[in-house]
């Protein structure tokens, strides 16, 4: 074989290295792009919302709950994911999960994406996985939470599924009574509150969305109900309704949504007024078939146990009710026949 001149080597190796280079451009390859680490495209960023450490919706921590929950539409609002970061609850209510449930899915379906964490605290945190929020939330529930009665219904639509509703009534009364029977009281007062949602609170019939929560406490006999919307509100509703024309008649928002509830709008206005589902509400609660009597709705905080009437500095825009069935409550419980 005939011996290269070093010349001609030095031109060769020049050539293979050359080619070489022009094969790694071709694939896409940067020496570089491969001394740093770049994140990839596809990243999603969240914002981080810690929760108040009373999660609950008494009148001494509702403030700070509805601020967070305005928070979260905020953000959810201006296109931004969000983290739920819950660990330093210390106490935890049914109808704040409820009304937390019902703001994260009102901003799932304008594509906004959810991740967080569980309470620490192992009361709050048996709480949570028993309330029925993980039917809706990926996350885990220990064997021990996974078994029971306590659940939320939710609905999108006006073809909800009454006798789900009826079998979760019926559940409730063996809880309290010991024996599993009809309440028309309670599932009236339901079918009211499902109604105004309907009817009232939505501008249009695809926004329509609640959350009905039932916790159940076989020890104690008795069972929390909670029933939220994300809609206008009780006042707002009015306010855009025929009821604009006589809300000189009125003190303040708190003696519109107390009238509406003990006399109904008739009473003040003369009105023909259509909607009698929350002097309904009140009346069962009144006959003792329900207590413990809770409302919110826009700037409206009343507590008809306590008697409690607050001006919230937080507005919530819809409405929530609370109210509990226990034995101390006049028994209606009508058993089903064999």
């Amino acid at each position: 074989m005939k011996k290269l001149k070093p010349k001609y080597k030095r031109f060769l190796v020049k050539k293979s290295k050359a080619g070489n280079a022009k094969k790694r451009v071709k694939k896409g390859y940067s020496p570089k792009r491969n001394t740093k680490l770049t994140p990839p495209r596809n990243i999603l960023h969240f914002v981080d919302l810690p929760t108040p450490k009373i999660f609950r919706l008494q009148y001494e921590s509702c403030e700070s709950v509805i601020e967070y929950i305005n928070k979260i539409k905020r953000v959810g609002k201006s296109g931004k994911h969000i983290n739920i970061i819950m660990d330093d609850i210390v106490e935890i209510g049914e109808g704040a999960i409820a009304m937390l449930l019902s703001v994260m899915q009102e901003l799932v379906q304008e594509g906004i994406i959810f991740k967080g964490s569980k309470p620490t605290n192992p009361e709050a945190k048996d709480i949570l996985e028993k309330s029925g929020f993980f039917k809706f939330v990926r996350g885990k529930v220990d064997e021990n939470n996974s078994h029971t009665k306590n659940t939320i219904l939710q609905t999108g639509d006006n073809t909800t599924s009454f006798s789900e509703l009826a079998n979760e009534i019926v559940s409730a009364m063996e809880t309290v009574w010991g024996s599993k029977g009809r309440s028309p009281s309670v599932y009236g007062s339901v079918f009211e509150m499902m109604r105004n949602s309907c009817d009232h609170a939505f501008r249009h019939e695809h926004q329509i969305k609640w959350h009905f929560a039932i916790s159940h406490s076989e020890s104690e006999n008795t069972v929390k109900f909670s029933f939220v919307d994300n809609g206008k509100g009780i006042i707002k509703t009015f306010a855009d309704g025929i009821l604009k024309k006589f809300l000189n008649l009125f003190q303040d928002n708190l003696d519109i949504v107390e009238t509406a509830f003990k006399n109904g709008i008739k009473s003040r206005t003369g009105l023909n007024w259509r909607g009698k589902g929350l002097p309904t509400i009140f009346e069962n609660y009144e006959d003792n078939h329900i207590k413990n009597l809770v409302v919110i709705s826009n700037d409206v905080y009343i507590d008809f146990d306590r008697k409690i009437r607050h001006t919230l500095k937080n507005e919530f825009s819809g409405t929530y009710y609370y109210w509990k069935v226990d034995r101390n409550c006049i028994k209606e419980c009508f058993e089903l026949k064999k």
